[in-house]
């Protein structure tokens, strides 16, 4: 049985900006490098162990699955953690299965639902009995990029954000004409930049919220997403009247990445 290296590296290439932790034992020391890529990362940890999450080519386990069967394996020279897939609808769960095992660690026996806002992807996940049950996939980010005038993080108005989703939730329909309008009032000069990202962000929101009632309708639900994606999907929630949890990404992402190390360690 190994020991737990004393310095071990964890790398969040999905976060923005992509996220380098030095780890010392179970737990991050306080350092975060600037790692652009994994040839980055990899020139960082020199000959320290470093950790990610699965390529697009590697081991999935098909849901349902337990978190607890999430392992790291030896790839290229780097350890990668499972990843988690799903038939139908399709889903590729990589960097969302390292903060889902954060979680749960955290957070034993918990059933309910898992919303974790990404920058190409948000999941609602359905857990029970420490095992993902199902998975529904939105690239929601994507578009808003696409189409705001601002950057994601910029600050939420409210407000603007709540017209439109309510109104796209109770026609989805409507999607594309919303986010025309809002585009359109903003090139007149009608809209002022932030309200303009604002009503894009609330339509988008409105049509995922639409999709995804069954998972968060009457649902014990938790919010773990990356500072920049936050607000948006408190204000559209708060908007429901959905009542949630937030949990911190950083520390659920630590925590996936630290419990997986150990179990490897402890296996080898």
């Amino acid at each position: 049985m190994s020991q737990l290296a004393d310095t071990w590296f964890a790398f969040d290439q999905t976060h923005r900006p992509a996220r380098l932790w030095r780890m010392r034992n179970a737990s991050a020391d306080g350092t975060v490098h600037i790692a652009h890529s994994l040839d980055e990362a990899r020139e960082i940890a020199q000959d320290a162990s470093l950790v990610t999450h699965a390529a697009s080519d590697g081991l999935a386990l098909t849901l349902p699955a337990a978190t607890a069967d999430l392992r790291l394996a030896p790839k290229d020279g780097v350890l990668r953690l499972a990843a988690m897939a799903q038939t139908k609808p399709h889903a590729w769960l990589s960097a969302a299965c390292v903060r889902i095992k954060g979680f749960l660690e955290l957070n034993k026996d918990w059933d309910g639902v898992l919303c974790l806002p990404g920058f190409d992807t948000t999941y609602w996940v359905l857990i029970s009995a420490n095992e993902v049950v199902s998975v529904l996939g939105f690239v929601t980010s994507p578009v808003v990029e696409a189409l705001s005038p601002v950057a994601l993080d910029t600050e939420i108005d409210r407000d603007a954000l709540v017209a439109p989703l309510q109104d796209v939730m109770s026609k989805p329909e409507a999607l594309a004409l919303r986010l025309a309008e809002s585009r359109s009032q903003w090139q007149n000069t009608a809209l002022n930049d932030a309200r303009a990202h604002s009503q894009i962000w609330g339509a988008a929101l409105g049509a995922e919220l639409a999709a995804a009632r069954a998972y968060w309708l009457g649902q014990n639900i938790a919010l773990i997403a990356p500072s920049a994606l936050t607000a948006p999907y408190k204000a559209a929630l708060a908007s429901q009247y959905v009542p949630f949890t937030e949990a911190d990404e950083a520390q659920m992402t630590l925590k996936g990445f630290a419990s997986a190390y150990a179990a490897y360690t402890q296996s080898t």
